[in-house]
């Protein structure tokens, strides 16, 4: 993420390939990150060392530790015979860079080379670090959410990031393009990430950890997985977890787990999550999907985020993951053991919801694989888009009780349905023919019974003959063939299915 050139980067810089550069020790970290280059006996952090063999102390040993203590990234040595034993070995011991210019150079030239990439770097950096502040000044002042925050944090740093709260649980997470390994048991590794002060480096696990809120106020954790963090990486961590803080304050009355778990259903429902990712990060907000059992279910209410406000109050061992999708649906993934009653548990859970609303509850069938939740999910709105609210006294509804009206919902926008439709109903379907349209109705609910239907429209038995008739004449049908009735019963199904909202 750093602009500042590497090691490696200034080795290869023209100058410093005429003296023929051997790497004796370190040669893994010649990716470091190098701050300044000088010729001096007391150099800084983040510095490369150059030297010639008449100016090494007699203690190399000592003396390449104490580099080491003061993070002196390497060093660099000319000279033409071979270098001491005990500086060699020091080095590899320590795991410092140290390469010999086996060709006599102009170390003022090399100096002078790769100042200027240093400063090129360091004028870079400065940009990078400007940018940064300023997309999350943006940020503050667009009122993102959390989740959104970290999204542009692990884009901004190509790293996975992560936020938790302090039960060391996910409650947002983004990958930067790699896959979610890192949430594997989360609980557990994030409890050995320990990092000093606001903001710290884990050097023993790889994640750099900034805090959100103090003492009382604490609320969790902002983390990224970075090999060698640079001073950008904690920029982005620092403002990210400061806007994060804002957001939370502005919000302070929602549970940002909730919202997490609504963000990772609406994420599965759309197809952003893979089986595998979801599996990870269901588990990170713990509610492990392996050897259980699960169930979607989905609410249909004018109003589910007042259900999912409300739901804490629903039983805890039946509630899983939850969120609401749109205006209208209110998804919930139970998380049951292999010999739970799902039946019961199913009833426990509807009568429960339907005690705080009026609403329909939809339920997918039981599936055992992270691979097989998104098609329940599916399963089970459909099914709740397509329900009447006269359902029966079930508790739940299923797909196989949705019968002739809710299979035509499901059905509605395909053309061979819609094409139905206009065959065998068309001449009827202008404002002109509201009345035979409702009389056709009652005549194939009635299953052909003239009396019963009379009954159901309020018409004398005659009425309802010239009511009959016209419609057998606009149609070009014989209404009193069972099939014909079968035909124009499904045909009114979809009907009423295509215009419903």
């Amino acid at each position: 993420m750093t602009s500042l050139p590497t090691i490696q980067q200034i080795l290869d810089l023209e100058g410093v390939r005429r003296g023929e550069p051997a790497v004796l020790a370190g040669l893994e970290h010649l990716g470091r990150t190098v701050r300044w280059v000088h010729v001096a006996d007391t150099p800084q952090s983040g510095e490369l060392l150059l030297a010639t063999s008449g100016c090494l102390p007699h203690d190399a040993g000592r003396w390449l530790e104490r580099l080491v203590a003061i993070d002196v990234v390497g060093v660099v040595v000319q000279c033409t015979g071979a270098l001491p034993d005990a500086l060699v070995h020091a080095a590899q011991r320590l795991r410092m860079p140290l390469v010999q210019l086996q060709q006599h150079v102009q170390l003022s030239q090399v100096t002078e080379a790769a100042l200027a990439l240093v400063t090129a770097g360091q004028f870079a950096e400065s940009r990078r670090h400007e940018q940064i502040h300023r997309r999350f000044s943006e940020l503050a002042l667009a009122g993102v959410d959390a989740e959104t925050v970290v999204s542009h944090a692990a884009a901004l740093t190509q790293c996975p990031v992560v936020l938790e709260n302090t039960a060391h649980q996910v409650v947002a997470f983004g990958p930067a393009g790699e896959d979610t390994d890192c949430l594997g048991n989360w609980e557990s590794l994030s409890r050995q990430i320990v990092a000093s002060g606001q903001t710290g480096y884990d050097d023993r696990t790889g994640w750099l950890v900034t805090g959100i809120g103090a003492g009382a106020a604490e609320w969790g954790r902002l983390l990224i997985r970075c090999p060698d963090p640079s001073a950008a990486h904690v920029i982005v961590a620092e403002r990210a977890a400061g806007v994060i803080a804002l957001d939370l304050r502005a919000h302070h009355d929602e549970d940002l787990r909730l919202r997490a778990q609504r963000t990772l259903l609406t994420s599965l429902l759309t197809g952003d999550l893979v089986a595998a990712e979801f599996a990870s990060r269901a588990h990170a907000l713990g509610v492990p999907l392996d050897k259980s059992v699960v169930v979607a279910v989905v609410v249909r209410d004018r109003s589910p985020r007042d259900v999912a406000d409300r739901i804490g109050d629903l039983p805890r061992d039946l509630t899983g993951l939850h969120g609401a999708f749109d205006d209208d649906f209110l998804g919930i993934l139970l998380t049951l053991q292999p010999n739970d009653d799902v039946h019961g548990c199913l009833v426990r859970l509807a009568e429960a919801v339907r005690r705080r609303a009026p609403a329909i509850v939809a339920a997918s069938e039981p599936v055992t694989s992270a691979a097989e939740v998104r098609e329940a999910l599916v399963e089970a709105r459909r099914v709740a888009a397509a329900a009447s609210g006269d359902c029966g006294d079930v508790p739940y509804v299923k797909l196989r009780d949705l019968g002739l009206p809710g299979l035509m919902y499901l059905l509605r926008n395909d053309p061979h349905v819609q094409a139905h439709v206009e065959r065998e109903l068309g001449p009827l379907l202008g404002p002109e023919h509201v009345d035979l349209i409702a009389t056709l109705r009652a005549y194939v609910d009635s299953g052909g019974n003239k009396t019963d239907a009379a009954a159901a429209t309020n018409l004398s038995r005659q009425a309802l003959y010239d009511r009959l008739k016209r419609i057998g004449q606009l149609l070009g049908a014989d209404l009193d063939s069972p099939r014909v009735r079968a035909s124009l019963h499904a045909a009114l199904s979809a009907y009423d299915a295509i215009r419903r909202p």
